[in-house]
């Protein structure tokens, strides 16, 4: 419209007119430039500040990520706890920081001694553009993130053995182990001979993970035995269950009240007896046995020999026959040769490869002669013998307060550190604990702990004693109001996976030791475990090596470690790493600018 008039106004020569819409022409155009040059400034400004916010922001995330990295590296120590930007990257420092107790923060940067130690990262983010017209708009961010800790608690699951002893000094001299809740009251031997002697009794299974077992009279063992090596049952001793070994020698009189499995020799001479089936490498019988040494099937891979007034109760399986004297009640399958002496009676049928001087035997259900092999027994119905028990490897048990969760840790001291009279500073101790769960932390002791002249250590709640010895005589003990767990421990510092006993150190249960049935205790010492003179406890015992004797009576109660599955060896502890840290909150603590 403007220029309408003007050019009208101009056609018609009105020039005064002309120059003042000229003008105002003019200045309009300055007004709107003007305004445009303002919006692009004001544009350009907060396209900066937006770059420079996020610029900053990034770089502090950057700086939280470099000390969670170096967390997980271990290089914390080593910064100080503190993380600055490199040249060319975005500009940070990033500052970690503990939790002490459970409030404060410590004032500095420090680093975590563990992932049960709570973190918190701090960390400034710099822009490396510049505000545009402002002072310092989006050039800085704080970012606080807090991480997690470990808070899991170490689990004491009642596991293990009634008696596991990594080399073994015998188990008998009268001593008897029984079972509370008729679980089987397993006694474990990882290495040596074992030599079970004196009338003890009670064991439920016996398992030599490498070694022998001999069995001699008067020992009783009511379970089964398993062996890697060789079991020799002379003088008329008893074994209640099975038999798994590599060979068996069993004379006397004495009995397997169940199964037999051997890869070896099976030996049987002067009356003992099998009650039920026997597989072996090889199968001896002589001097008795009657009628029937064996009461079941025997399945022989290799030779066996019959003598005397020896006899099986079942089927015979074999791959050769020598039969002078003695009975078969069942069948007879022999892969080979059959040999007869004397007056041998077979009840069943024989069937063999070759027969040699048939008109000594009496085979009431007639021979069969196959000399070109005879097919698989259809009398080998033993079945494989059953797994042997694991036997796990030395647990190297170590004293950490933080392995016992809801336990008070007291530490004692000095030289007499036992229960001898009213100011004892083991009685001091427990007594502070007034009820709740306790560890006496006595390692620091010289002369080790020691209850005597009849004592008895009064507490009322679970209680560990950790010492380097332990000596209770004279009817010493413990006695407890309620039903309780008792850990007396020394502790195996060397991690080796085998006991190593410390210098100076001993483990001693005697002259009438005793600790009543509601307490259930956990003996555990790389060193040797002494039970005589009719202690007797609930529990369990972990040593080096064990005897139980005199006497002593065990009866089988699980009651475990804290962090460590005892019938495995395998760990329960969750074991945690600066890597499963999480964020527990994530803020902005400064305001950009």
């Amino acid at each position: 419209m403007l220029l309408r008039i003007l050019r009208a106004r101009l056609r018609k020569g009105d020039d005064g007119f002309a120059m003042v819409a000229a003008v105002a022409f003019i200045a309009v155009m300055i007004v709107i430039t003007a305004l445009v040059a303002t919006t692009v400034t004001s544009a350009q400004a907060q396209t900066a500040d937006s770059k420079a916010s996020v610029q900053s922001q990034s770089a502090a995330e950057a700086g939280i990520a470099a000390a969670r990295a170096g967390l997980m590296s271990g290089t914390c120590s080593s910064r100080g706890g503190v993380y600055t930007s490199a040249p060319g990257e975005p500009v940070y420092t990033a500052r970690i920081y503990t939790r002490l107790g459970t409030a404060a923060w410590s004032v500095n940067p420090s680093c975590p001694a563990s992932v049960a130690v709570q973190v918190k990262i701090v960390s400034q983010g710099s822009a490396s553009v510049s505000a545009i017209g402002r002072v310092n708009t989006g050039q800085h961010a704080t970012v606080e993130v807090l991480l997690s800790h470990d808070v899991v608690s170490t689990s004491i699951n009642p596991t293990g053995p009634a008696v596991y002893a990594y080399n073994s000094t015998g188990f008998g001299g009268g001593g008897r182990l029984l079972s509370e809740d008729g679980s089987d009251a397993a006694v474990m031997i990882k290495q040596g001979n074992v030599r079970c002697t004196g009338g003890a009794s009670g064991a439920s299974d016996l398992v030599v993970d490498n070694g022998n077992l001999e069995v001699v009279e008067g020992c009783n063992i009511t379970g089964d035995a398993w062996v890697s090596g060789s079991v020799s049952m002379p003088g008329g001793p008893n074994i209640g269950g099975s038999v798994v070994a590599s060979s068996l020698n069993i004379s006397g009189g004495s009995k397997v009240g169940a199964d037999v499995w051997v890869t070896g020799a099976l030996t049987m001479s002067g009356g003992p007896s099998i009650a039920r089936n026997a597989t072996a490498g090889s199968l001896s019988i002589s001097g008795g046995g009657w009628p029937n040494a064996i009461g079941g099937t025997a399945f022989v891979s290799g030779p066996a020999t019959l003598t005397n007034f020896s006899g099986i109760g079942g089927n015979l399986t074999a791959n050769s026959l020598m039969q002078t004297g003695g009975r078969i009640s069942g069948s007879a399958w022999i892969y080979g040769a059959t040999t007869f002496e004397w007056t041998a009676n077979i009840q069943g049928s024989l069937t063999t490869r070759t027969v040699s001087r048939p008109e000594r035997a009496n085979v009431n259900g007639g021979t069969t002669l196959r000399p070109t092999g005879l097919d698989p027994s259809p009398f080998n119905t033993n079945g494989p013998a059953p797994d042997r028990p694991m036997v796990p490897g030395w647990v190297d048990f170590t004293f950490q307060a933080a392995d016992w969760t809801g336990f008070t840790v007291i530490p004692i001291s000095g030289s007499q550190c036992g229960f001898t009279n009213s100011t004892s500073n083991l009685l001091t101790a427990v007594q502070s604990l007034a009820g709740t769960p306790g560890v006496i932390d006595a390692t620091a002791c010289t002369n080790g702990v020691t209850i005597e002249s009849g004592k008895k250590l009064p507490f009322s709640a679970d209680l560990a004693i950790i010492a380097k010895r332990f000596n209770f005589t004279g009817g010493g003990g413990f006695i407890n109001p309620n039903s309780s767990r008792l850990w007396l421990i020394t502790p195996d510092t060397v991690d080796d996976n085998q006991p190593t006993c410390p210098a100076g150190s001993s483990f001693w249960l005697g002259d009438g030791f005793t600790v009543p049935a509601n307490l259930d205790l956990m003996l555990y010492t790389p060193c040797n475990i002494g039970l005589a003179s009719d202690a007797t406890f609930h529990g369990q015992v972990y040593s080096g090596t064990a005897s139980i004797n005199g006497g002593s009576t065990l009866t089988y109660v699980k009651v475990g470690l804290p962090g460590v599955d005892l019938s495995t060896g395998a760990s329960t502890s969750v074991s945690t790493t600066e890597a499963d840290r999480v964020v527990v909150a994530q803020r902005n603590i400064a305001p950009a600018g």
